[in-house]
């Protein structure tokens, strides 16, 4: 990526739809449609059902909205990716390793608020323990598939590592930050062995610790790629002024 080819104001509002995201699915999912915290996986099939009954119109909204605004996730992880481009040298493997898991992340998210969607859509005639089991994929959905994430923190990562630019795109400090992430959101994956206590799919650590700590990456990487977005059109300035051209005549 040249210098001279990036626009920055397309660039932040990229980075700023993030944002937007991350605000969006704490509106939706938290305060419309009840679901942050999840509701416990050891509740009764009934018990489960009656909650989508009596919460359907919140529900049918809030997924639109998430169905909308996740794809936010796609346009926020892109302005980060063109960075590690710049990062690279030769063939972008990492760069195109990146767009990959971006698009398979994107893919895990458009199916939580479409799940949710069709069962809200016949809360009232679904067998409870239908819903029960759709409602399970949908937490699943959002924790267990934590690995194309982890991974793409280690991409990042290695690119920060590998970087040739001097200054450096991203802060070393944020390639470790990287990797502890991709390490801290593994007990999502131990949804799958229990139904209560703080490994389960409501509990303190599978899942408070890691939507924490995965949104909070969002929110650290959003403030790096913010002020990364700022050197980068110092140095266009820069650039321009010592271009040798001349500085255009007053009218």
């Amino acid at each position: 990526m040249k210098q001279t080819e990036m626009n920055t104001s397309v660039m932040r509002a990229l980075v700023w739809s993030g944002v937007v995201l991350i605000v969006a699915m704490l509106v939706a999912q938290g305060w419309l449609m009840g679901f942050i915290p999840p509701p416990a996986p050891s509740l009764s099939a009934k018990e489960l059902a009656q909650i989508f009954i009596e919460r359907q119109d919140g529900i049918r909204l809030g997924t639109l909205i998430q169905c909308i605004c996740w794809s936010f996730w796609n346009t926020w992880a892109i302005a980060i990716t063109m960075f590690i481009r710049k990062m690279e040298r030769g063939m972008p493997v990492l760069t195109y390793a990146s767009i990959a898991n971006i698009g398979g992340g994107y893919v895990f998210f458009i199916l939580i608020p479409m799940t949710w969607a069709v069962i809200a859509f016949r809360a009232e005639s679904l067998d409870p323990a239908t819903i029960q089991i759709m409602n399970d994929w949908v937490w699943f959905d959002f924790l267990f598939t934590w690995p194309p994430f982890a991974l793409w923190m280690v991409i990042i990562a290695v690119a920060i590592f590998n970087d040739h630019n001097l200054p450096t795109v991203f802060p070393r400090w944020a390639a470790f930050f990287n990797l502890w992430c991709a390490l801290l959101i593994f007990p999502a994956g131990l949804i799958v062995f229990f139904k209560t206590g703080p490994f389960a799919y409501n509990g303190l650590i599978s899942f408070w610790f890691a939507f924490f700590v995965f949104f909070g990456w969002m929110v650290v990487m959003t403030v790096l790629t913010l002020r990364t977005i700022s050197a980068e059109e110092r140095r266009l300035s820069l650039a321009t002024q010592h271009s040798g051209r001349p500085a255009a005549l007053p009218a």
